[in-house]
């Protein structure tokens, strides 16, 4: 547990360290009242909206610019080197500099200032616009939990974390979301609180970067079962044991926005362990990997980026996708499918159109080699028209050759 606590806290860090970008934007803004200094304050104010919006740090920078900005003057004679510097160190730099361009009195006796201010721009790196993910901390049910044998398992915590764990791995590895950790919230919180009183506008800038969630993961494990089972030869008194692990999860995505329920569904595991160390781990793992990979195929299916000859580029790659993996090609039609209930488009007709197996995987992308297509596809190749989905393997049914073999060799000693 101690490793996936460094693991978190290292995870946060790399992504909030990458999220502030600053670069500085010269703009022209005004401001009118019956007061000189009212009317600077206002100029300011405008220009610092003008550049970042109305958000949590440039309201923190104007009420600053009120409690701060005291001219005692009503000209341009008391805006000296000491009050640009003044405003500069004050709004913690988000205001760089200005300088007043024109001041007069309009026809209804008000104080107009026209100014040019050079600020702050409050930028997000590319991955920080990503569509936002939140994993919260999933519910356990206690009383559907038994470790070979032994129930009224009481470490909901650890479990929660490696599960937590598990699919923040997940997610991260897949390069489409940005995924917001909700486990260190309190400790997030009280390092930004560390900075505000800090003068650098690298740290001002990171108050005013945290992110929201578009979408968080909500889950329940529902059951969970570790058991032993020992099997013994009618012919001899060999005894054979075997682990297997049973678990029930059902998870939500949830558009944070409007509260919709955007995808829902549940993982059902029964798995022999065979000589897993850590089955706890092993059975969130693949949880984590079958949950996974239905929410990126609901929200983003996998893309064929680029063809060269008979070779798929493929927009995802990651331990999602391995070396021999077979999938089917499709291709999206610009036909849609309308629910006649409520009028909704449920989608465009996707038509087979080839198959592929995987030959190579990265972190960023993967490689798979044509194996069968019913058209020249690069010859119709764009930009998201050709997507694969996996090809699910078909267990064969060995029971029945078993009976088979066994009902005749009864029949032969018969």
């Amino acid at each position: 547990m101690f490793k996936i606590l460094i693991l978190n806290i290292f995870v946060f860090f790399i992504l909030n360290f990458s999220y502030a970008e600053i670069s500085y934007v010269d703009v022209k803004a005004k401001g009118k009242s019956e007061t000189y200094e009212v009317s600077l304050k206002k100029a300011l104010k405008e220009a610092i909206t003008k550049v970042n919006g109305v958000t949590l740090k440039t309201e923190s920078v104007l009420e600053i610019i009120d409690k701060s900005l005291t001219t005692n003057e009503s000209s341009t004679a008391s805006l000296g080197r000491n009050l640009n510097e003044k405003i500069s160190e004050k709004s913690g730099g988000s205001i760089k500099s200005f300088e007043i361009l024109n001041e007069y009195e309009d026809f209804n006796g008000l104080q107009v200032i026209e100014i040019r201010a050079t600020v702050a721009k409050y930028k997000l790196s590319k991955t920080a616009k990503r569509k936002r993910m939140a994993i919260v901390p999933f519910r356990i049910n206690l009383n559907e939990i038994s470790i070979f044998g032994k129930t009224g398992f009481d470490d909901a915590d650890n479990l929660r974390k490696y599960l937590n764990q598990e699919f923040t791995n997940y997610f991260v590895q897949t390069r489409k979301f940005t995924i917001l950790d909700r486990e260190f919230d309190k400790e997030i919180s009280e390092e930004l609180m560390n900075l505000e009183n800090s003068q650098k506008i690298e740290d001002q800038i990171k108050i005013g970067q945290k992110l929201f969630a578009d979408y968080i993961i909500v889950g329940r494990l529902d059951f969970l079962a570790l058991e032993e089972v020992e099997k013994k030869f009618l012919t001899s008194d060999v005894v054979l044991k075997k682990k297997f692990g049973s678990l029930n999860f059902s998870y939500r995505i949830i558009d944070v926005p409007t509260g919709q329920i955007k995808y829902s569904s549940k993982v059902n595991l029964e798995v022999e362990l065979k000589k897993q160390n850590q089955p706890i781990p092993y059975l969130f793992n693949l949880t984590a990997q079958k949950a996974g990979l239905e929410i990126m195929y609901a929200i983003y299916p996998i893309l064929v980026e680029k063809i060269e000859d008979d070779l798929l580029y493929l927009g995802q790659g990651g331990n999602q996708i391995k070396v021999g993996d077979m999938f089917a090609i499709y291709e999206r039609t610009d036909s849609k499918i309308k629910d006649s209930y409520t009028g909704e488009t449920l989608g465009n007709i996707e038509k087979i159109v080839g198959n592929a197996i995987i030959i190579d995987s990265n972190s960023k992308f993967s490689v798979a080699q044509i194996s069968e297509q019913k058209y020249d596809l690069i010859g119709d190749f764009k930009p998201r028209k050709f997507m694969v989905k996996p090809i699910k393997k078909v267990k064969k049914n060995k029971s029945s050759g078993k009976t088979k073999k066994k009902k005749k060799a009864i029949d032969q000693e018969w």
